[in-house]
């Protein structure tokens, strides 16, 4: 029995060498090309010094590399729906922070509105092709630059 120890480990580690054992871990990544999904608002500037308050990977970033789609929840959803109602295509949906199919509908309309790839996905380039509110004035809607 002593014998078949160090045999075990000599097998486990020549596997660790080769890759054997963390194929489990590379197989359960993400893909490369999957972003984060948007998880806070930040504002972008509209020009002539007004700004819009859009989805980004986290509060304050700037960083609009992300996506939302169904099931996801919070702030970056509710800043999109207030968009969507307020500013694309008026289509009255339901402000709930909740990105269910009332709001991938919505963002379907206004991807096949703007002649881009309709997927009912929110990302970087629905967010760069649809207007937002301008913070501060009320009914009034902009482009983010």
């Amino acid at each position: 029995m002593k014998r078949i120890r160090p045999l075990m480990a000599a097998a486990a580690a020549l596997a660790l060498t080769s890759g054997i054992a963390v194929l489990p871990a590379l197989t359960s990544a993400a893909p490369a090309s999957a972003q984060a999904s948007c998880a806070g608002t930040s504002l972008k500037s509209a020009g002539l010094g007004f700004q819009v308050r859009v989805p980004t990977t986290g509060n304050g970033t700037g960083n609009t590399n992300c996506d939302l789609g169904v099931g996801n929840q919070g702030a970056a959803v509710k800043t999109l729906q207030n968009a969507l109602d307020k500013c694309n295509l008026l289509d009255n949906i339901s402000i709930d922070s909740i990105y269910g199919s009332q709001t991938q509908e919505a963002v379907e309309d206004v991807q096949q509105a703007d002649g881009i790839h309709v997927d009912g996905i929110f990302g970087p380039q629905t967010s760069s092709n649809m207007d937002w509110p301008l913070v501060g004035v009320s009914g009034v809607c902009g482009f983010w630059s």
